[in-house]
Parts: structure tokens; sequence; C-alpha cells
């Protein structure tokens, strides 16, 4: 609109100039008037310097709609920009009051479906042991007060398009759920639930692929590849969000862990040293008190504190490995989901 409206005043000119010409054309050839030289020269030098006017004027018009478009493009790149910021802003608010990433991905799908418009959306998280997924779908606004909602499947991770995408860190387009990727238990599902499209949309953090986002549509062909753009910051916080709620889970099954492990040892040692005194006694009577019966006697109840000793030390052995392993864990989420994310 505004280039057609920078065109008018010149091409006005133009006319005008063309239309004089034809005025002085045939004012020349009436032979009505009757010029002088010197005045016919004024008016041919007049017409070309108008010509040149117009020349120039189109061309300065030209080089001015040229630098107003490009003003007009870093405008809206900047405006895109400051968009994204401040929905990453907004997102990063409703994360940080969110106590479960759940809750956050319900809070946060009113302003992912105006991104990527679609009939549903869906989450799917992997979980800690890596061999399913928990899948959410997005509710209206009463629906998702409950935290943490609940998952409504669960998929494995092996034949299903959300594991597909999980190996591959990359997005997957589905056209056609009743043509595409039939052997896909969750492409079935959805093919038998009425959506006919869908966009699978990876959680990457560091390398490390821990759920995806989905947008199905009843309608096939209804997405594209280019519309994972305008959610990539998305992804990547919720994944990172994700990788944080695990870690403190982690952590808190750690310090359990630790406690547990503190108590069992300082148990262990009261009983194993109950078990040991025990144990004097018995030698110390079968010193003093000489009888068969006796003997046998002390020699079952001996027999049965050393298999309980042995019990005690078997325990504290299975509670250092336990901590260990948690310990272990706790370490790795740490690495994977420590200050930020990204590929």
């Amino acid at each position: 609109m505004a280039d057609r409206e920078d065109r008018v005043p010149v091409w006005g000119l133009w006319i005008l100039i063309a239309l004089g010409a034809l005025q002085l054309a045939a004012w020349l050839a009436s032979g009505g008037v009757t010029l002088g030289r010197t005045a016919l020269v004024a008016v041919v030098i007049a017409w070309i310097y108008l010509l040149l006017l117009a020349a120039l004027v189109t061309r300065r018009l030209r080089g001015l709609r040229h630098r107003l478009a490009q003003h007009e493009k870093a405008h809206r790149a900047t405006h895109d920009v400051v968009d994204s910021l401040q929905l990453q802003n907004e997102m990063l608010q409703i994360i940080a009051r969110a106590p479960d990433v759940t809750v956050a991905f319900q809070s946060l799908a009113p302003r992912i479906t105006r991104l990527v418009p679609s009939d549903r959306l869906g989450l799917a998280l992997l979980s800690e042991d890596g061999r399913e997924f928990q899948t959410f779908t997005a509710r209206t606004p009463d629906e998702s007060r409950r935290a943490p909602p609940r998952p409504e499947v669960v998929f494995k991770v092996e034949g299903t398009a959300l594991g597909h995408v999980v190996r591959s860190r990359e997005p997957l387009l589905i056209n056609d759920t009743r043509e595409s990727l039939e052997g896909y238990l969750d492409v079935t599902v959805l093919s038998g639930s009425g959506f006919y499209s869908a966009l699978l949309v990876p959680l990457i953090s560091k390398g490390r692929a821990v759920g995806t986002l989905n947008f199905v549509s009843r309608r096939p062909g209804a997405f594209t590849l280019g519309q994972t753009e305008p959610v990539q910051s998305i992804v990547e916080i919720l994944a990172v969000a994700w990788l944080v709620q695990q870690l403190q889970l982690s952590l808190g099954r750690f310090r359990t862990m630790e406690v547990m492990t503190e108590v069992t040892l300082s148990i262990a040692a009261e009983i194993n040293s109950a078990l040991q005194t025990v144990i004097g006694h018995c030698e110390l009577m079968r010193r003093e008190y000489a009888g068969e019966r006796l003997a046998r006697d002390l020699d079952t109840v001996v027999g049965q504190s050393q298999r309980i000793v042995g019990l005690l030390e078997r325990m504290r052995a299975t509670a250092h490995e336990r901590l260990q392993d948690v310990a272990a864990t706790v370490k790795r989420d740490n690495e994977a989901g420590s200050l930020g994310g990204g590929r």
C-alpha cells in the first residue's frame, strides 16, 4: 500500500508532462500561432528541464521508498524480538511461580496456541529411567487449577513417534495420521481419536531430549516445520525446567537416603555392640560352667548373634551403595540441567 501511494505523484507528474507535450505538438501543428526561434528554444529547454526534474524525482522517491522498506523491515524484526523477549519473560515468571512443570505448561498453553494454532496441545515427559513417556493435555483454566495434573496416557519409548522424536532430537511433521507411521502406537491412538495431523517438537537441553511438545489437529496437513521456530524458546525453557525439577527430586531423595543411611548405621552400630557383648558373655559362661547341654545352647546363641552381625554388615554396605547411586544420579541431573539449556 505504501509503495502504491509513493508512485502516484511520480506517475501523475509524468502524465502532466506527456499531456503538455501533446498540447505543444498540437499547437505547433495547427499553425495558429507562429513562435519565434528564441521562444521555441525556451519552450524546448523548459520541457527538457521538466523531464530531467521528473526523472530525478522518480529516482529520489525510489531511493526513499527502498530506505523506508528497509526501516520497516528492521522495525518489524525489532518488534518480533521484543515480543519474543516478553514471552520468554512471562514464561520464566510462570515457571518460577509454578511448583511443577506440568502446572506451568497448563498456564502457558494459551500463549503457545496463539503462536501455533491447533485443536489440542500436549506435553510428553520422559521418565527418569528413560523407558516411557507421561503425556499431559492442555486444559481450560478451571480444569488446570489442580496441581500437579495427572498423566493421561503412558507410552513406551519403543514403537512410538514420541520415542522417534526423542532419539532423533528433530521435529516430526505428520500430515495425515491415517497414512503415515502406521506402526507407531501413539499415531494410531491419535488417528482413532479423530486427529489427522500432528507436529511433535522435542524438548532439548544441552543436547539431551527429555520430552516433546505436541500440536495436533483434526484437519490433515495443518502444520509445517517452519512453525517450530516461534516455539523454540518455549521448548528449551520447558526442557530446562523439567531437568531442574528432576534435579530437585533427586536432591530430595539423596537427602532422605542420607538421613536414613546415618540412622541405619547408627542403629547397626548399637546392635552390633550389644551382640558383641552377648557373644563375650557366652564365651565366659562356656569357660565357667561345663556342661554339654549348656554348651550347645551357648553355641546356638553365638551362632545367631554372628549371623545378625553379618546381616548388619550387609545392611551397612547396601546403604552405602544406595547412597552412592543416588549421589551419582544427582550429579548427572545437575550436569544436565545446571544454569540454562540449549542445544
